[in-house]
């Protein structure tokens, strides 16, 4: 029997096809390695914009707006309830007052321009302007039947009364609601982009795992084939290919991890504590002018009272059925708003305001002329300390947000400059190491 050796032309177009296999191989796992990065960082790079640079800023913008209303209208009800012996003080409240008002429009101009892909953000902060000037033409009617009386300190003639009836009655049965609608819709946007980044981060994490192993197995097997088939310890361009491969699969998931932490930490520790910060200081505010407005109108008094219980157990609550039982059992162990704080952040602020509601309890119990002093004085000390507090803690949680978010675009930044280039460089040298192979069979 006669044996037919195998052509030697044969066995040359397998070993180069299995090099070209094995190479093609190796060329098509970077790209998909590079493509999962890649998708990872443009996910997490959109959630950043959405969270750093676009609905989160709106949504701190929109609360810094409540609470800038709320003051408006809480220096409206001090300037009525002053008298003419008050002078230097009730122009330093209008003085205020314009100053309030130069920021709600800057803050409405700032998320009008955020809003512009929202018609109906925009809608909502159009009809704000123009409820906020009907509320400004209302509350100058009330302070000049309050000059044309020039009463003394204490509750104003009742046609003063009524016309401020009119102006706060339109601040929070529609204002105030509008500028907290604009910043839960816009809240529910970062919701959303926190919630996608959180399952894009991991999907992407797995893909780059996956396709980073693939790539690093088809390196090593071309390695293997060629150490093999030629007899060479080892291709030196491959191995550097793979030490590139295996750089690029670390830092790249370094980087997104590092990115997904930077707004997890945006979102928890800036974001949704600058927002729950700002509602209480906002809520904070108008209680402080339902303090004013109990004194002001006598039409309303109980009414007031009820609103100051209601707004306290929202921004600490306890189990209580009224105003003074609230006061008096008012502990450490509170939750509403400011429940989620914890340790020295949070037994300073109880202290703080523990201390305000005490001082409200004692102006209750006075005359009126007294509870005007009274209110004047040690009252206003007291809330003022506790708001201070307040601030404090906001701007700590706005510089942490800052913070991870200049920390995420730091690292996508790294990303996008670093990955593409290490991997580009890894495919050339996979051609550079495997081309002199493939030229002995030309």
């Amino acid at each position: 029997m006669t044996v037919t050796a195998t052509p030697p032309v044969r066995r040359k177009e397998s070993v180069s096809g299995r090099v070209r296999t094995l190479a093609g191989l190796s060329l098509l796992t970077l790209a998909l390695l590079l493509g999962a990065i890649l998708a990872g960082a443009a996910s997490t790079g959109s959630s950043l914009r959405v969270i750093g640079h676009d609905a989160g800023p709106q949504v701190l913008a929109t609360t810094g707006l409540h609470r800038q209303m709320s003051e408006m209208d809480a220096l409206v009800a001090e300037t009525l309830l002053l008298g003419r012996e008050y002078g230097p003080q009730r122009q330093a409240d209008l003085t205020g007052y314009d100053q309030r008002r130069l920021e709600i429009s800057e803050s409405l101009l700032k998320a009008y321009r955020l809003a512009m892909d929202d018609p109906a953000e925009q809608r909502t902060v159009e009809s704000l302007i123009e409820g906020l000037g009907r509320y400004e033409r209302l509350a100058a009617r009330a302070r000049l039947l309050d000059a044309q009386s020039g009463h003394t300190a204490g509750q104003p003639p009742d046609d003063v009364v009524a016309a401020y009836q009119q102006a706060t009655d339109l601040m929070h049965r529609e204002l105030l609601p509008q500028a907290y609608n604009l910043t839960l819709e816009t809240g529910t946007i970062v919701r959303r982009a926190h919630d996608a980044q959180r399952s894009a981060t991991s999907l992407a994490r797995t893909a780059v795992i996956v396709t980073g192993l693939l790539a690093l197995a088809c390196l090593l097997g071309l390695q293997a084939y060629l150490t093999s088939r030629f007899r060479r310890v080892f291709a030196p361009a491959l191995v550097v290919a793979t030490v590139l491969t295996a750089a690029g699969l670390v830092t790249g998931t370094a980087l997104l991890n590092r990115q997904g932490q930077a707004l997890e930490e945006a979102k928890r520790r800036g974001f949704d504590s600058v927002l729950t910060l700002s509602r209480a200081r906002a809520i904070s505010k108008s209680m402080h002018a339902d303090q004013s407005r109990y004194l002001l109108d006598r039409f309303r008094r109980d009414t007031y009272e009820h609103t100051f219980l209601d707004k306290s157990r929202t921004v600490a609550a306890v189990e209580s059925t009224s105003l003074p039982d609230y006061q008096s059992r008012l502990h450490a162990d509170f939750q509403g708003l400011l429940g989620g704080l914890t340790g020295r952040d949070r037994h300073r602020l109880f202290a703080v305001y523990q201390r305000f509601q005490q001082a409200d309890a004692r102006m209750r119990t006075m005359p009126a002329e007294a509870a005007i002093t009274f209110w004047d004085g040690e009252l206003t000390q007291t809330y003022e300390s506790y708001d201070k507090v307040l601030e404090e803690l906001v701007r700590r949680h706005e510089s942490d947000f800052e913070r991870a978010i200049d920390s995420g675009d730091g690292a996508l930044e790294t990303l996008w400059r670093s990955i593409p280039a290490g991997l580009a460089a890894g495919a050339l040298l996979v051609l550079a190491g495997v081309w002199p192979r493939l030229r002995e069979y030309r």
